[in-house]
């Protein structure tokens, strides 16, 4: 798409070592950026994957063009293709398809792949090691050998309760190709609409079988499409049919009133019989049957059901794939796919999407967990653990669905999820999960280069795509709790002190904590700042400095127990109030800043849309920031979760990015 080919912005780059995502697996920088003005490009005749091929030499194009490198056969310098052999360790069966090789010096650069997916992806690294800045293009010099740590490195959308465009998908696949994310999973029913045209069922597509979005479906053409366009960019789109739970608009569809009914089963065989005569096995090799949340009378079926649907898949040349926990059966032959809290089936073959869904996370603490959860808790795939899909469950109606990607953190997330299912993770920190390590640490360093790598990314190539994410880990606080509200009357009139003394009991702060969101309470206790509740004592305070080079008025990400999108038990904030809980409060110097003026205060429901409730889906609120240092002062309390979140932003296109020149303190220096 368009957003992609933009010029990136590269001032900052350091370019003789540009910041990667995902890293490899094992590079070498060279001692500086080699300048490329003209090149020769040289291709490899590959006759087996003509659509991927003609996809590389494309993008290559583009690259070149976007950073103004000339192409001419007399070049003395190359960029070169070939295909030829890389070793990899081979944990498991096809790894050796997706490793490449890349060689930058001065007479060009090699990139060698043992298929034309290992030349993809280098040609997606090599988009990130050439620099286009003071108006000329380098290249860091750099050996580079890499490989995929998992089979499967996924993102997961639920376009059947909100629907999407195929062109809000396609500029998302767009996305995940260039960070080396290859499966797409398209769960396209749901209770609210069976999104995928069927020629032999039409009635799903009648508007009395939707209750949300009726008439907004994919055509079969549009899902071919997909598909291919998926497919050129090494991405493999699993379709989902859930089944036979979330099911009613499925049983409108096909005229059944429960899933015992022999229509039913007939019905969905029929149905991935058509699904599965539109694309080939080699393009679509896997169909997900759901199977997931039968508590209804209506959705429980007879023993014949699951092994008939399991037969139908596997008829047509694919494998299963099934949620986890979900509905099985003594001897079934599938994978199976975690969601929450659950463990894979021993011996079975495992997708890990658990713990990590998109649609809890806000733009300030989604980082965290992407870098901290360790894909599969294990550092690399082998023929049982495949990889991991990141889920994104938006429940609660949305009707602009450009809010679905600022809602949640959408594309910061699966670009950051990138980097554990590529090159993996080394450990699973599940004390990290929410919160940040402690200053000085070298589990912080590491996660601050982490973040100063997708903030890089973010400006040079996504600030034409939806990308709400700012760094957070120099965000220094110092919080004060767990109290009663009203226990330090000083600060409910916002006057910070360094202790305080209220009739005999002495209240202090606490050591630095890092991060945009801070935590008292997440719903992962053993990630969260306080253990517990004690009893009436459900206030936390939170105190930062900032520190601004003039004074100004700049825009700030201000929040308080964001409503997850899949979730409305943090409530709704009413109005005059941040929140749901009324003692919610912030102060800039002394002066309390007033909340947003809401679209619907205090109410509730997954059919009221999503509007204003999350901090990057409304305007920021404005803050007024004196030169030298300024007094951040937090009153935050608990509803669902317990957390606030702050931190000053400016909009760049349709991301976002740090403020110049702030810097953070929780002591005034």
């Amino acid at each position: 798409m368009s957003a992609i080919l933009l010029r990136a912005d590269d001032s900052r780059v350091q370019a003789a070592q540009p910041g990667l995502l995902p890293l490899p697996q094992a590079l070498e920088w060279g001692e500086q950026a080699i300048a490329f003005e003209k090149v020769k490009v040289v291709l490899p005749q590959v006759k087996d994957a003509p659509l991927r091929m003609r996809q590389i030499e494309t993008e290559l194009q583009a690259l070149l063009k976007r950073n103004k490198v000339a192409v001419a056969d007399d070049a003395s310098q190359q960029i070169r293709l070939r295909i030829g052999k890389i070793e990899v360790p081979g944990q498991w069966e096809g790894q050796e398809d997706e490793a490449y090789s890349l060689v930058a010096e001065k007479r060009g650069v090699v990139i060698t792949a043992n298929t034309v997916s290992g030349l993809y992806y280098g040609v997606q690294t090599l988009r990130q090691l050439m620099v286009h800045k003071d108006g000329k293009a380098t290249v860091a010099a750099c050996d580079i050998t890499d490989y995929p740590a998992f089979k499967i490195r996924g993102l997961m959308h639920d376009v059947g309760r909100n629907f999407q465009t195929l062109d809000q998908l396609k500029m998302q696949i767009e996305v995940m190709a260039k960070h080396k994310l290859n499966v797409f999973h398209f769960h396209c029913t749901e209770y609210h609409g069976w999104r995928l045209e069927s020629k032999i069922y039409p009635n799903l597509q009648a508007d009395s079988s939707f209750t949300r979005k009726p008439g907004k479906y994919y055509t079969q053409k549009e899902f071919i499409d997909l598909v291919d366009f998926c497919w050129a960019r090494n991405i493999t789109v699993i379709p989902e049919f859930d089944s036979p739970g979330h099911s009613d608009a499925f049983m409108k569809g096909v005229g059944v009133d429960n899933m015992k009914d022999p229509k039913a089963l007939k019905a969905i065989t029929e149905l991935i019989d058509e699904l599965c005569s539109l694309v080939p096995k080699e393009k679509m090799p896997y169909v997900h049957v759901g199977t997931d949340e039968v508590r209804q009378a209506k959705q429980r079926v007879n023993a014949d059901y699951l092994p008939a649907l399991h037969k139908c898949v596997q008829d047509n040349g694919r494998e299963v794939i099934g949620w986890c926990s979900g509905m099985t059966f003594k001897g079934a032959k599938q994978v199976a796919q975690t969601w929450a809290k659950s463990n894979p089936w021993g011996g079975c073959q495992h997708i890990d999407s658990r713990s990590n869904y998109v649609n809890h996370l806000e733009a300030l603490d989604f980082g965290v967990r992407m870098f901290f959860q360790q894909p599969c808790r294990q550092p690399n795939g082998d023929s049982i653990q495949l990889g991991g899909v990141l889920c994104h469950w938006p429940d609660t109606k949305v009707d602009d669905e450009k809010l679905i990607l600022t809602n949640n953190p959408v594309i910061p997330a699966f670009v950051a999820y990138s980097e554990g299912v590529w090159k993996g993770h080394a450990g699973n920190y599940g004390g990290y999960w929410a919160k940040l390590p402690s200053k000085g640490t070298a589990e912080y360093e590491a996660y601050a280069d982490f973040e100063d790598r997708i903030a890089e990314q973010r400006d040079r190539f996504h600030s034409n795509v939806p990308f709400p994410m700012v760094k957070t880990y120099p965000i220094e606080w110092r919080l004060l709790g767990q109290v009663a509200d009203g226990a330090v009357p000083d600060l409910e009139k916002g006057i910070v002190k360094e202790s305080y003394d209220v009739d005999g009991a002495k209240f202090n702060w606490s050591k630095p904590v890092y991060g945009g969101a801070i935590h008292s309470r997440h719903f992962f206790g053993f990630a969260s700042h306080y253990g517990g509740k004690p009893k009436g004592k459900d206030i936390v305070w939170g105190n930062t400095h900032v520190y601004s080079p003039v004074d100004q008025e700049v825009d700030a990400w201000i929040g308080f127990n964001t409503i997850s999108t899949s979730d409305d038990r943090a409530g709704s904030a009413l109005d005059g109030y941040w929140s749901s809980n009324k003692a919610c409060a912030i102060w800039i110097n002394g002066e309390k800043v007033n909340p947003p003026k809401w679209a619907n205060p205090g109410k509730l429901g997954k059919e009221l849309a999503l509007i204003d409730n999350v901090y990057t889906s409304r305007e920021p609120a404005k803050i007024k920031l004196k030169k030298g240092w300024n007094t951040v002062l937090v009153k935050s309390a608990p509803t669902w979760k317990w957390v606030f979140s702050f931190s000053p932003v400016e909009k760049h296109g349709l991301s976002y990015r740090e403020v110049e020149g702030l810097k953070y303190s929780a002591t005034k220096p």
